[in-house]
């Protein structure tokens, strides 16, 4: 039998059952709907959580000092004291590496007037503008006068401007870390929240110089962040920092350890996937239930369909029809009921990942897999669930099913 030929009866006996066709194509819409919104949402929060980090900084590493056990108890320590401004000089002159920024930092009571709070105080040099994206939306970020003047000026967060200033911006005021006067020479764009719930909008950004000689008396950094020249280069950074540490603190001991840990965005990202799994779990599995009934409900209309039209199956049979014919005929039928219902699960699944988007605030995308993986499914449930049906229509007696009708 020709193709366009199969086609038209198969839409014409699917015309005749209407209502059937109707709920068939209903029960398939609603597990590609789902199917839809869950590829809709994975890509969503994959998208949200890139986003997220590149608001940390973009192909960026951390070197942190490590804790150092110092006593018989068990979490007793504390970090190491060799990372240095020297250490910083020669990271940021490694091939691999685009920019470096030095991190002394520690907690501060700010007080302006009568209110005073604490904020976290972080002593950097203005390469940390470009690395870790903190962008000034009035005044200016510190520069490398400061840095070697060891100037008490202070960049602020949204944070503290919103707590201390009602925010009003105090480009300009005076406000007191410890007992020492900082003037206030820029405000920090608001970043919000980052993927491990913390945010930076609570700091306070001062020269390092200022905070190792004026505030904290040390010598010693606690992190220095690294940005690698490009994405693939940021194994070839790691590698090149940790041969550099290792060379500078190990003073060739056999016994050396690391005292130093090197951290990126890569694994912020893994785990807060990990973090992520059980809730994709769960709605994969309501998922795969909603398309499950909808594959039951395509198996039962289809032997429905069988069944109301032995006699249709007998005279074909008897007058030449080919079993093949037969099979190809209601597999058909099977791949247009769940290619309609596939088409209008992505519309809704489409409507309800933009719609709920705008409604809820979630982070959903539409993407081509959206589309895709949808109409896979619905062709794979076609086959599954439409080839019983199918095959038993092919292998009846035409005689049996003449008799029986």
């Amino acid at each position: 039998m020709r193709w366009h030929k199969n086609l038209r009866f198969s839409f014409r006996a699917l015309n005749r059952s209407r209502f059937r066709t109707l709920l068939s194509v209903s029960g398939v819409a609603i597990g590609i709907a789902a199917v839809a919104v869950l590829i809709g949402a994975g890509a969503g929060a994959d998208l949200a959580l890139q986003k997220s980090l590149e608001r940390l900084g973009e192909n960026l590493l951390a070197v942190n000092a490590s804790l150092t056990t110092t006593g018989a108890l068990r979490g007793e320590g504390r970090m190491h004291e060799t990372l240095t401004m020297d250490d910083w000089r020669r990271i940021k002159d490694l091939p691999s590496v685009k920019r470096a920024a030095p991190v002394a930092d520690g907690g501060g009571a700010v007080r302006v007037g009568a209110r005073a709070q604490s904020f976290t105080i972080v002593g950097t040099t203005p390469e940390f503008h470009a690395a870790k994206k903190f962008d000034v939306v009035t005044g200016r970020f510190i520069d490398d006068d400061d840095v070697a003047l060891r100037h008490r000026v202070a960049v602020i967060g949204a944070q503290v401007v919103d707590d201390l200033f009602f925010g009003e911006w105090p480009i300009g005021e005076t406000m007191l870390i410890g007992n020492n006067p900082f003037t206030i020479i820029g405000i920090l764009k608001r970043k919000g929240l980052n993927p491990d719930g913390t945010t930076d909008d609570g700091h306070i950004i001062v020269p390092v110089s200022t905070v190792q000689r004026r505030m904290l008396n040390v010598d010693h950094l606690a992190r220095i962040f690294v940005q690698a020249r490009s994405k693939d280069m940021i194994p070839v950074a790691e590698a090149e920092i940790a041969t550099l540490l290792r060379g500078e603190h190990g003073f060739g001991r056999s016994t050396y350890a690391d005292d130093f840990e090197i951290q990126d965005q890569a694994a912020l990202l893994a785990t807060q996937k990990k973090m992520s799994k059980s809730f994709g779990s769960l709605t994969l599995g309501l998922a795969a239930l909603a398309l499950t009934l909808g594959g039951v409900g395509l198996l039962a209309v289809s032997l429905l369909s069988v069944r109301e039209r032995y006699a249709e199956i007998g005279l074909r049979i008897a007058v030449g029809a080919h079993a093949r014919d037969i099979l190809i005929q209601f597999l058909t039928e099977s791949i247009l009921l769940a290619l309609m219902g596939g088409m209008a699960g992505v519309l809704v699944g489409g409507a309800c990942i933009l719609i709920g988007g705008q409604v809820t605030g979630w982070a959903m995308a539409l993407t081509w897999e959206t589309v895709a993986y949808p109409f896979l499914i619905s062709l794979g449930i076609a086959i599954v669930f439409g080839a019983f049906p199918a095959l038993r229509a092919a292998r009846l007696d035409p005689i049996v099913a003449l008799r029986s009708a």
